[in-house]
């Protein structure tokens, strides 16, 4: 089979970019919306990686099937996110970062995002916990909006060490056999170099779960 599934969650709080980055995925209308339900997006795609594979590999040829999962961001229906992880069986989690809210507000999400996957793994806390330090998944933490943060790489790190180390540490100590990665990204830049920064988030969710 040439085509491989690849399944991603998308929550954060409301207004952090999570369906803009969708549209980028898709390819669609970058106009502002609020997404009030789980919305789902079915995409195929290549991978900008593959592009350099030799034309002896089988890689090259591949199409990825992406499912998109486009989570409300309104505190009232954080328990949307239980039941887009439960259902769609997610391989990643990406968790977006709006520099311009708050902090503490976008931390305390972050928690529920990793109470949920535990809960997904089993109903018991203590068995989820074992099974969550041989759980497969791959943790984006993303700062969206780098263009109001100057396309400064270095205010973007700021954000992550001094809001969410804490917690982000704690989430890898919980998960510690998953990928914890973190990226900075402008969801609304249309330059080709934001779309590489977005398809790299993919390329790394395929390698951990098809290479590494």
């Amino acid at each position: 089979m040439l085509t491989r599934d690849l399944s991603v969650t998308i929550v954060g709080t409301t207004g952090v970019g999570k369906t803009t980055l969708v549209k980028r995925i898709e390819g669609g209308d970058l106009e502002t919306t609020t997404t009030i339900d789980i919305e789902v997006t079915n995409k195929k795609i290549k991978l900008l990686s593959q592009s350099a594979r030799s034309s002896f590999s089988i890689e090259k040829y591949r199409t990825y099937k992406v499912t998109a999962v486009d989570c409300p961001g309104d505190i009232s229906r954080y328990p949307r996110w239980f039941s887009a992880l439960k259902k769609y069986r997610t391989q990643g989690i990406i968790f977006m970062i709006d520099p311009t809210q708050d902090f503490r507000i976008q931390k305390d999400a972050l928690i529920q995002t990793s109470n949920y996957l535990l809960m997904t793994l089993d109903r018991d806390v203590q068995e989820a916990e074992r099974k969550a330090l041989k759980a497969k998944v791959v943790i984006f933490l993303l700062v969206n909006k780098l263009d109001l943060l100057d396309y400064n790489q270095q205010r973007a790190d700021k954000v992550i060490a001094e809001n969410f180390t804490e917690t982000w540490d704690g989430l890898k100590r919980r998960f510690p056999q998953g990928g914890h990665f973190w990226e900075a990204i402008s969801a609304i830049d249309p330059t080709t170099e934001a779309y590489e920064k977005i398809d790299g988030i993919f390329e790394t969710i395929r390698w951990y779960f098809y290479e590494k």
